[in-house]
């Protein structure tokens, strides 16, 4: 099967356990560099659903998941795992 023939890779429509957690362990990373209101500012998100997924108490949005990457200068793909490039 040639290149051009593949499904193209697509952002699932909820995170699994394993992304969920590449998230949260980039958006800890990223808010330990600043302060959480910057944080969640940056990202578009208050402070309380930012906390509570660093927490671990809620899942985090895909839409979050793409906040967090485009924040942190990630592609959403290698955040999720869904390509090779390194990990959160």
């Amino acid at each position: 099967m040639s290149e051009q023939d593949r499904e193209p890779m697509s952002v699932p429509a909820t995170l699994t356990e394993e992304q969920n957690e590449r998230v949260r362990a980039r958006l800890e990373r990223f808010a330990r560099g600043t302060s959480v209101r910057i944080a969640a500012r940056s990202l578009g998100y208050s402070r309380r659903y930012m906390r509570a997924v660093v927490a671990g108490e809620i899942r985090a949005s895909v839409h979050f998941a793409a906040q967090v990457a485009r924040v942190t200068r990630i592609d959403l793909a290698v955040l999720l795992g869904l390509v090779c490039g390194g990990g959160p």
